[in-house]
């Protein structure tokens, strides 16, 4: 018990220690884009007779400022941003360049224009770019128009694969596709890459996609609402925050989410189901996987939900050579919440599932709350349906409640 709190401890003076250092950067960053930036607001307006008209797509002039001012600073209002044809390939309409410190302020926003059915990669960020801030920046997809289209493509924020990003107090709202993914691309891992506040809200697919990271900081998550309630607008997964590996060549090294809120999304919330990506052609050596999430809150009122609170299931994995598969996802601190009308214990798919290889899952601290009555470890006895839930996955190898 002893080593137990101690090591609760320890990780929490390390996140402290971390979060300081993160905060301290973010300021120093800010004030420098503040004080050397440049308005780009007199530009735009002198492309319409001294006016910024609505629906107008500013993303190709946008793009041009960018390329040829590294710190830039947007006017405190709405700005149309359709997707930029000069591009070829992935449909984007604002594309980061290296070097690139961005400044949004309050009452500033980039919105799809109204005609847009389906929003592509609305802050594209990717390949060979590095060394990015953005803060501030409020996207609005095309999902906020009538008779919007969804798609498996497309995504608020996407990073493919960029080398030292900083992303700080963001929103996106209604993509018709991803709300903010972080990639892997051509075998290379995004790296360096930290967000701190991020809002998505009403994405369709993914609220959150991670396909590979290397050193990935993420606090303050706030994911809602994920999913489509109109079937013939389903993408799937509909899942939260999804870790989906490409191949082998996906890796999740010293991958670390600070306070995660989940809420009301429709399909499965905190998702590993496709991991098994990882294994089924493993061609690429030895992979060791590292996530760690502390502090998680998953809330769920919402009787259209149907998902599973924390999805990890991959079936038989038994065909699979998986000695070359190891490492731990470990949730500190998680308290899932099922608290609509009708009985709902859809806490966990595939927790009773074993395994032969491959990531160890541990929660530790683990809270279960049931239509207002929260049980953990200590009380689990208390409610037969709880208890059963976690002894059969501690009956396993593949999670550890604790």
């Amino acid at each position: 018990m002893k080593k137990v709190v101690f090591s609760l401890l320890l990780v929490v003076l390390i996140s402290l220690h971390h979060s300081l250092h993160a905060q301290k950067r973010e300021k120093m960053l800010r004030d420098s884009t503040m004080k050397y930036g440049v308005a780009i607001e007199p530009y735009l307006k002198s492309i319409n007779g001294g006016k910024i008209v609505k629906d107008f797509n500013y993303s190709p002039y946008i793009n041009k400022f960018l390329s040829e001012h590294k710190y830039v600073i947007f006017p405190a209002y709405p700005l149309t941003i359709g997707v930029d044809d000069s591009f070829k390939g992935y449909k984007r309409h604002i594309s980061v360049s290296s070097g690139n410190r961005l400044y949004f302020p309050a009452g500033s926003s980039l919105v799809c224009p109204s005609t847009m059915k389906t929003n592509g990669y609305m802050c594209f960020i990717a390949w060979d770019i590095k060394d990015v801030f953005i803060d501030g920046i409020n996207l609005v997809g095309s999902k906020a128009n009538p008779d919007y289209l969804t798609s498996a493509a497309g995504a608020g924020i996407a990073m493919y694969a960029p080398d030292n990003v900083t992303i700080a107090n963001a929103k996106v709202t209604k993509s018709s596709g991803d709300g903010v993914t972080v990639r892997v691309q051509w075998n290379k891992q995004s790296r360096d890459i930290t967000i701190n506040k991020l809002v998505v809200n009403d994405a369709t697919r993914v609220g959150m996609l991670v396909t590979g990271i290397i050193n990935g900081d993420f606090r303050d998550i706030s994911i809602e609402g994920t999913g489509e309630e109109d079937k013939t607008k389903i993408v799937k997964p509909q899942t939260g925050l999804s870790f989906e590996p490409n191949d082998c060549t996906s890796k999740y090294i010293n991958c670390k989410f600070y306070n995660l809120q989940t809420k009301n999304n429709l399909g499965p919330v905190l998702a590993t189901t496709n991991f098994y990506a990882i294994f089924t052609k493993n061609t690429c050596g030895v992979n060791k996987i590292d996530i760690t999430i502390d502090k998680w809150t998953d809330y769920t009122d919402d009787p259209k939900a149907y998902g599973a609170s924390f999805a990890i299931a991959s079936g038989d994995m038994t065909p699979y050579d998986t000695k070359d598969i190891s490492g731990t996802f470990t949730i500190i601190n998680p308290t899932i919440i099922r608290n609509t009308a009708k009985p709902n214990y859809y806490f966990f798919q595939g927790t009773s599932e074993s395994r032969k290889g491959g990531v160890k899952y541990i929660l530790s601290n683990l809270k279960l709350v049931h239509q207002g009555k929260t049980y953990t470890m200590k009380n689990r006895s208390n409610n037969e349906k709880i208890k059963n839930l976690i002894d059969q996955a501690n009956a396993r190898n593949k999670v550890l409640i604790k």
